[in-house]
C-alpha cells in the first residue's frame, strides 16, 4: 500500500465477484492490457486477493492511465480540456 493512502479496516477483506469494485478492476485490467500487453497485465491482476491489494493496484495504474489519456488528448488536439 502506498504511503499516500490511509489504512482502511477493510483492506484485509477478500475481493468478491459481482461487486462494483470487481467490475471497476476489470475495466482497469482491460486498459492495463492495452498499455503493457495481456501477459503482464494478467500476471499483475492475478496478484489481487484483498481490498488492500485492489487499492494498491488502482494507485499504481491510475497515474499511468491518466498520462496515457493526456497523450491521447494532446494528439487529438484537446489541449487542457477534460
Amino acid at each position: 500500500m502506498s504511503q499516500n493512502s490511509a489504512p482502511d479496516r477493510r483492506d484485509d477483506e477478500p475481493l468478491r465477484d459481482g461487486t462494483s469494485l470487481m467490475a471497476y478492476l476489470h475495466v482497469l485490467r482491460k486498459a492495463h492490457i492495452a498499455l503493457v500487453g495481456r501477459e503482464r497485465a494478467h500476471a499483475r491482476f492475478r496478484q489481487l486477493a484483498t481490498r488492500g491489494h485492489a487499492k494498491q493496484y488502482i494507485e499504481e495504474l491510475m497515474p499511468l492511465l491518466l498520462a496515457e489519456r493526456a497523450k491521447h488528448r494532446h494528439r487529438r488536439g484537446h489541449h487542457g480540456r477534460p
